[in-house]
């Protein structure tokens, strides 16, 4: 599907504002112009009709005029023309320009007019005479002339106009674009911060400082959603905890009874249970294991994360070896730490010491007597915990299940210790994986984000 962006919806819709305001602006600055080029142009045929009104005299070859109004009339330039229409004839005049030849309008009122002959415009004027009714005085100027500049001047300031015009937009677009982008910069900034609330980060929230107040509502609405889920998560895993807790008692104290009932457990060197006592106290341990299974869980999940935290590898992994060294030692276990020196890695010293202990627990159960572990820093910011016992045959969705009861051998045991180390690397942006050893054996690798 689809998502039209804002910041281009925005630019459209003021694109479309702009070019349509300034088209409407340029429209009427052209009408402008031409409109007063059209009141000039009158005021000089009006001017030059009355000069002609005065000078103008019939003899018998026609229509002369004086020369004094004559002289006035020429110095107009040769782009005009001027003739008497005389009860339907052209009739030139002997001292003045008379050409072209066009139909002219003769009404009782003075009338201008255009007319178009080829590529070249004409505008001119009709004046009933008033000493001679029945006759007009004809001005007639060509606009495609060199002398009118005018029209020259306007179709210029057309061309210009419009050239600059598409300049301004431009320009106008470019600005829009950086105002337009930093102003939803805050937008953008609390997409991030949006993106990285999880279900282990929940007690992040996204910052309102700076935010325009068309988006606030809606980001106080989220960060109230994430005050709900929060306060809903932060029950739910009190309440897992509390049951654990509570069900601890009741399961020491069942146990207890059972062992210690006629023909029961009573201690070391006490007679076999019956048959019934052996099937209760195996369905003890399984209620048992789960109470492990929940305390385990609500441990994992009150666990906060800053994604600001940095650790150094190397130490966390010699402190929590040297931890785990008498265990092993007991069981006739080797360990070695081989690798880098100083790796850092964006995580806290307990998230990486809980999962290292479970990988190291996890490795003493399952690897043979006698033989060793190694515990390998990097390369990057990973560690690496190989042993060398039965192996795997199960997928990591199986394997790393927070409530897969999983056991390599038959020992009592919550089958919860990788599921953890798999939940706390994934608090911290990081990731559990497993692969085979060469010969035998499984390498357990943290892989955490560098820092």
């Amino acid at each position: 599907m689809h998502t039209p962006s804002v910041l281009r919806r925005i630019l459209v819709l003021h694109a479309a504002a702009t070019l349509i305001t300034a088209i409407a602006a340029a429209v009427g600055a052209w009408l402008l112009i031409d409109s007063t080029g059209d009141h000039l142009q009158r005021q000089i045929l009006d001017e030059y009709a009355d000069k002609m009104q005065a000078g103008l005299e019939r003899n018998a070859r026609g229509w002369s005029i004086s020369e004094a109004a004559a002289a006035g009339l020429r110095g107009g330039g040769s782009s005009f023309s001027f003739w008497v229409e005389d009860r339907g004839h052209r009739i030139a005049i002997e001292n003045l320009k008379s050409d072209p030849s066009l139909t002219v309008p003769t009404r009782r009122a003075t009338t201008y007019f255009r007319r178009v002959r080829g590529s070249k415009i004409y505008s001119g004027v009709s004046v009933p005479m008033v000493r001679e009714p029945g006759s007009w005085i004809v001005i007639v100027q060509n606009l495609d002339h060199p002398d009118v500049i005018f029209d020259d001047l306007r179709t210029q300031i057309i061309m210009v106009g419009g050239g600059l015009l598409a300049i301004f937009l431009i320009g106008l677009l470019t600005v829009d674009t950086y105002i337009i982008r930093q102003s939803l910069a805050p937008v953008k900034r609390a997409s991030r911060e949006v993106e990285q609330v999880s279900p282990n980060q929940l007690q992040q929230r996204v910052s309102t400082e700076g935010m325009p107040e068309e988006v606030l509502p809606l980001l106080r609405a989220f960060n109230g959603a994430l005050d709900r889920v929060e306060d809903a998560y932060r029950i739910e895993r009190e309440f897992a905890a509390d049951a654990a807790h509570e069900l601890r008692t009741p399961l020491a104290i069942l146990r207890l009874l059972v062992e210690g009932s006629p023909g029961g457990y009573a201690g070391k060197g006490a007679p076999v249970a019956s048959d019934v006592q052996t099937r209760m106290l195996r369905q003890i341990d399984v209620v048992e294991a789960i109470v492990e299974r929940l305390l385990l869980v609500a441990e994992v999940d009150a666990m906060a994360c800053d994604p600001d935290d940095v650790v150094e590898l190397r130490g966390v992994v010699e402190d929590r070896v040297a931890a785990i060294v008498p265990l092993l030692i007991a069981k006739g276990h080797g360990v070695e730490i081989v690798g880098s020196e100083h790796v850092l890695a964006c995580a806290s010293e307990h998230v990486v010491g809980r999962a290292l202990d479970s990988l190291l627990e996890n490795a003493a159960r399952h690897t043979p007597e006698g033989t060793g572990i190694t515990v390998r820093v990097g390369p990057g910011a990973e560690v690496q915990v190989a042993d060398t016992g039965p192996g795997l045959n199960l997928s990591e969705a199986q394997l790393f299940g927070r409530f897969e009861a999983v056991r390599r051998d038959l020992s009592r045991s919550s089958g919860l210790g990788l599921a953890i180390a798999s939940e706390l690397m994934r608090k911290v942006g990081g990731q559990l994986e497993t692969r085979a050893n060469e010969p035998e054996g499984t390498v357990f690798t943290l892989r955490f984000r560098p820092a």
